[in-house]
């Protein structure tokens, strides 16, 4: 019997670059997620104030507000979502821990698509 589906599990996708977010869509789509998709940090901002995700995955650095700012404002605002940030080394991470910003994942760039998938199903299953 095949797995079910996980499309009722929100994505926001942060990313400037179309082709990147839309790959990162894609795949994601296909594992039975439903994906948002924003081009900024100001749009992730935006988007956390007027409706609930599951996950956000985003660039470290999109255009204007940085991924990690999207976070602590996240977090100022009372909302627990998990943020997967991309392009952003393990080490920093644990930083952010340490500073008491939880609930942060990072995966390096180029990205690893399996890897990519098995955090994300990560996040939603904890």
């Amino acid at each position: 019997m095949p797995a079910p589906r996980a499309s009722s599990r929100r994505i926001l996708v942060v990313a400037a670059d179309d082709n990147f977010s839309g790959t990162i869509g894609r795949i994601l789509c296909r594992c039975g997620y439903a994906i948002e998709r924003v081009a900024s940090g100001e749009a992730a901002m935006q988007a956390l104030e007027r409706d609930d995700y599951d996950l956000v995955l985003s660039e470290a650095a999109p255009p204007g507000v940085c991924g990690l700012t999207v976070l602590c404002s996240a977090r100022q605002h009372g909302r627990k979502t998990p943020f997967v940030l991309l392009g952003m080394p393990e080490t920093e991470r644990r930083r952010w821990i340490v500073s008491g910003v939880d609930d942060v994942h990072c995966l390096p760039l180029p990205l690893d698509v399996d890897r990519l998938k098995a955090l994300v199903a990560g996040c939603l299953d904890a």
